[in-house]
């Protein structure tokens, strides 16, 4: 089962139990407060203050969403982590008032175990829900889930609701109990059990359902809203990554084709076999996770810039970039990457909504990767010479406000800027 596989049949199921389905939004947030659109409730949140002017009340979406700033920023775990993408597609269904627990937890189970949907064992499901949220608990118990798989998570630091099961949109604002879906990889992998520290390989965080009931005011106490809502967030990589078996997202078809593209073209400028083999996973990640991140952000018309969006589009396609000079390339190559990258995300994105296509959109964000490149190569061979020259200014150390200043004003990676320090014995403090 494929991306689009998965993402159809999600989409329909949902329709089949009397869902609206909203197509994706553009990934660039029409809230002020937020750069890019990070989950899938982000585009509704309206709502969940007030639904009068909704005609339906329930709806399933699959929303394209960018973690790469803000609260929810997970591009250093790019490289090293295996379940994190800086881009990623959000499956959800939401409900403003209409249904709650017992029915949004139900649809959920079904649609993960039934053998008409995904068909996953149901003894390979651990569940976890807030210690205060009975009703979650004897629900999950009621549908079948073992007793020693449920869960029951308190509050961190003996802060009320400072829990990872009571969700918050901010540190005030919209919140509520959550329960979230875990699926086991088995013994072969390790992890603790989720609840209990770091879920390490073995168990992976499919499916997050949220229930939204208060406002939490900024003495974290609880207003009860108007009326309930659920909202559920599914990331789609994750869950095509347990359907078709393999542990890491990196590892399902759809990124194996593009790490696949990536070698072909290291062999084009002579990289050898056995050379290509021994470079390192964490290479491979960044440069296709970030080269579908940028097409992506370009794709909803955003270009490289100094200011906002066009920001963080530099820095992702920067950090791409020096990744390479690890392996000694000098000269622009992630351009040549998009065509062919953006076959293999046709396949799997085929819908306008998620993402435009035409010969001059291509040829587009192909020339827009390869002027940002060569932009960023003249300012890596100035790089360092400033570095150099600063050096000498600060008196061998570098202060956390000297670095944030060679990174904010001349652009330079803070992976080359610690880089430089550790090779030349500079003290630093970061």
């Amino acid at each position: 089962m494929f991306l689009s596989d998965l993402r159809k049949l999600f989409i329909n199921y949902f329709i089949e139990n009397n869902h609206k389905y909203i197509k994706s939004s553009s990934i660039v947030s029409k809230y002020k407060d937020l750069l890019f659109v990070n989950s899938g409730m982000s585009v509704f949140k309206k709502l969940f203050y007030n639904n009068n002017n909704l005609n339906f009340v329930d709806i399933v979406s699959n929303q394209k969403c960018l973690r790469v700033n803000g609260k929810y920023n997970d591009i250093n775990n790019i490289g090293f982590s295996d379940r994190h993408n800086t881009f990623f597609e959000m499956l959800g269904n939401f409900s403003f008032g209409n249904y709650f627990k017992e029915k949004s937890i139900y649809m959920s189970f079904k649609f993960l175990t039934d053998k008409n949907y995904l068909s996953i064992d149901i003894n390979k499901i651990i569940i976890t829900v807030y210690y205060e949220d009975y009703d979650s608990y004897n629900i999950w118990k009621k549908l079948g889930i073992k007793k020693y798989n449920i869960v029951k998570v308190g509050d961190k630091n003996n802060i009320k609701y400072n829990s990872d099961n009571f969700w918050n949109i901010s540190y005030f604002g919209l919140c509520g109990p959550c329960t979230e879906i875990y699926y086991d990889f088995g013994d072969k992998y390790d992890g603790n059990f989720p609840g209990y520290g770091n879920v390490g390989d073995r168990y992976l965080e499919i499916w997050n359902l949220v229930f939204i009931q208060y406002i939490m005011n900024k003495d974290r106490n609880l207003l009860k809203l108007k009326y309930n809502s659920v909202d559920t967030g599914m990331g789609l990589e994750r869950i095509v990554s347990v359907i078709q078996n393999v542990n890491s997202n990196y590892e399902i078809k759809l990124f194996k084709d593009l790490i696949d593209i990536i070698k072909i073209e290291l062999y084009k400028i002579n990289f050898s076999v056995t050379f290509v083999k021994n470079i390192s996973n964490s290479f491979f990640k960044i440069i296709s996770d970030h080269i579908r991140s940028s097409i992506f952000i370009i794709n909803d018309g955003i270009f490289p810039s100094n200011k906002k969006h066009g920001y963080i589009l530099r820095k992702i396609i920067r950090r791409s970039y020096y990744n390479l000079t690890s392996i000694g390339i000098k000269k622009p190559f992630l351009y040549k990457l998009i065509n062919k990258f953006l076959l293999v995300l046709y396949d799997n994105y085929n819908d306008k909504s998620l993402l435009k296509t035409n010969n001059n959109i291509n040829k587009n964000i192909e020339d827009i990767i390869f002027k940002e490149e060569n932009n960023f190569i003249s300012i890596l061979n100035n790089g360092l010479l400033i570095l150099k020259k600063e050096c000498k200014t600060n008196n061998n150390f570098f202060s956390r406000e000297t670095i944030n200043k060679l990174y904010n004003t001349y652009g330079l990676p803070i992976k080359l800027i610690l880089d430089f320090c550790k090779s030349n014995n500079i003290n630093f403090e970061y």
